[in-house]
């Protein structure tokens, strides 16, 4: 019996893509967020959305402006 729901965070790269299919595998329901915080890779957030789009998933890029500043200032 599957679990109801889960929420994966999900930044396209191998490590999270295995937790998206093990998630697929033992929930019903699987929603995905990721982190837009001004990485260097953002080439894995557009894989990500890819990804999510292939597996008709709900994908939220939340983008963290403060984050950003913060770390500027270090």
């Amino acid at each position: 019996m599957k679990r109801q729901s889960a929420l994966v965070v999900f930044s396209g790269g191998q490590d999270s893509t295995t937790c998206l299919f093990w998630a697929l595998k033992h929930y019903e329901t699987v929603e995905l967020v990721t982190f837009a915080y001004g990485q260097r890779h953002s080439l894995e957030i557009e894989v990500a959305k890819e990804i999510a789009q292939e597996q008709g998933l709900k994908h939220h890029v939340l983008i963290c402006l403060c984050l950003v500043k913060s770390l500027k200032m270090l």
